[in-house]
């Protein structure tokens, strides 16, 4: 048992809600269906999210970018369309949200290689000829101010590519099939172009996986007086362990001398099902502070984290994992991007059960998990986060003021990495300087408050759920609020909380 002793006039801090800039979804055209529309509606009333971002902006199956061959004429016609895009971004501005534009990827008639990425094949090399490259960006950039208007897409934030530190020259793997240097060459382009159309359009890099490559981003930007507003990168807790954006990891694994295929296939399975034993407690944090250090003074953006575990994504451990990870992050950076808002996602094919650990905060019939519920809990904070905190083994408590509500909050997490130990802990917290009495409410998010993932278990796992299934499951993710007993003597209150093994409660206690 641990004791958090504040004091209601202790320091305090901006909070600021950079959880909620943006939120990732699946390449563009999942954009464009009924049933992704209403779940992003649904995400951006409840949890606030202001910006969306996806791959495939310009893939072929948004039909941007053609090429035909006129008879008797031996140069090249390129026809350019922006419609899908528009009936994207149209939508997203009707809902009070703003695209995050990715780059990318290749369109097919501007391809140099064959290789392409996921299930929708997505091009994945540089373009065969930047001239037409940046005749591209140009005609969209100056589309969108005159769609939208100079001042709105001056809002905006423009990224070139994905992740193109993963892959290589020739690589049939990856996001990019070429050098690190021939990326500087694609984003320089591409910065260049767009500050040409409107000096005061936001463009940045590098989006690489694991926080990679950013020291020589900026150093490139730097030596040749390259447009950079913003340094933008991803990471996933396991990132440091696979090696990814550091190593081939590809190559991670080889086989041992004498060893054949079926061990060697046997040792590379054991070694991945024990991969968190090797994942720090609160990693991305530390990941996330080398960043900013090495951003040079540049605004920092996370375009994509999670905490890519699997199944117990979909439960309380994905819960209290995002709680730990935002409140700890909380002042490093401008924003983050939470990797993604629904398992409307195909980069392997279309899904099929409800639960099967997507990226989605809903699943693909809209159902929120228990990850879902920890944004909820997040929208419900104030913007003033006290310094002092609590933190002892696997627990830890942060207090936020919240002057709307003339209440004080107080968020308790009890997370540890998978495969590691954790219990059920209890922590005496205490509160003193109130004007008066105090009352308090507790909304607890555990194994058996706002987590479907145990109903649908329960249920026996069933692949295609039927309209009473999806009501079922809807009913079992919501989170109640119930009145908290409170210790008081003039002015100060306390109360035991005990939180469960990847539990967490948000107490508010009204003065």
């Amino acid at each position: 048992m641990g004791d958090f002793l504040l004091h209601l006039q202790d320091n305090t801090k901006p909070l600021k809600p950079y959880w909620n800039l943006c939120v990732g979804s699946c390449h563009a055209t999942t954009a464009l269906r009924e049933d992704y529309r209403k779940q992003l509606a649904r995400c951006q009333r409840d949890l606030g999210f202001r910006y969306v971002r996806f791959h495939g902006l310009f893939d072929d199956d948004m039909s941007v970018l053609t090429k035909t061959h006129k008879a008797g004429d031996k140069s090249d016609t390129y026809t350019i369309s922006f419609t899908n895009i528009d009936s994207i971004y149209d939508f997203l501005l009707s809902i009070h949200m703003k695209p995050f534009i990715e780059l990318g990827f290749m369109p097919e008639c501007l391809r140099t290689k064959d290789t392409t990425v996921f299930h929708y094949k997505g091009n994945t090399s540089r373009p065969s000829s930047y001239e037409v490259w940046d005749w591209l960006i140009e005609t969209f950039a100056e589309h969108l101010i005159a769609r939208y208007g100079r001042d709105e897409v001056r809002q905006w934030f423009f990224e070139v590519w994905n992740e193109p530190n993963l892959g290589g020259p020739d690589s049939p793997h990856g996001f990019w099939s070429d050098t690190m240097e021939e990326y500087f060459n694609l984003y320089e382009h591409t910065a260049r172009t767009l500050k040409r159309v409107d000096h005061r359009l936001r463009v940045g890099g590098p989006a690489t996986s694991n926080n990679a490559w950013i020291p020589e981003f900026t150093e490139f930007c730097r030596k040749n007086d390259v447009p950079v507003d913003f340094i933008s990168t991803h990471h996933y807790p396991t990132d440091v362990i696979l090696g990814y954006g550091v190593e081939d990891s590809l190559n991670f694994f080889s086989p041992k001398a004498g060893e054949t295929q079926e061990e060697f296939e046997q040792r590379q399975e054991e070694w991945f099902r024990n991969l968190w034993v090797h994942v720090d407690r609160g990693v991305l944090t530390q990941m996330t502070k080398k960043a900013v250090r090495e951003a040079q003074g540049l605004p920092v953006y996370y375009t994509e984290w999670n905490s890519l575990a699997g199944l117990p994504s979909d439960g309380p451990f994905g819960a209290s994992f995002i709680l730990k990870t935002i409140m700890d992050g909380a002042g490093l950076t401008e924003g983050y991007s939470y990797w993604t808002f629904t398992d409307i996602f195909e980069e392997g094919g279309m899904p099929s059960k409800a639960f099967h650990g997507g990226f989605g905060l809903l699943t693909l019939q809209g159902i929120p998990k228990a990850a879902y519920r920890a944004f909820e809990l997040l929208a419900r904070l104030g913007d003033e986060v006290y310094e002092h905190s609590f933190s002892e083994g696997t627990v830890d408590v942060y207090a936020v003021k919240k002057k709307e509500s003339t209440s004080i909050q107080f968020l308790a997490v009890n997370h540890h990495s998978l495969l590691h130990d954790i219990r059920e802990e209890t922590v005496t917290i205490t509160l003193e300087g109130l004007p008066g009495e105090g009352k308090a409410e507790i909304e607890r998010l555990d194994e058996t408050h706002g987590n479907a993932l145990r109903v649908w278990k329960e249920m026996g796992e069933p692949e295609y759920l039927n309209q009473s299934q999806i009501a079922a499951l809807e009913s079992a993710s919501y989170t109640y609020t119930e009145p908290l007993a409170l210790e008081q003597d003039a002015g100060c209150v306390s109360f035991d909380l005990t939180l469960p093994p990847m539990g967490a409660a948000l107490i508010s206690i009204y003065y």
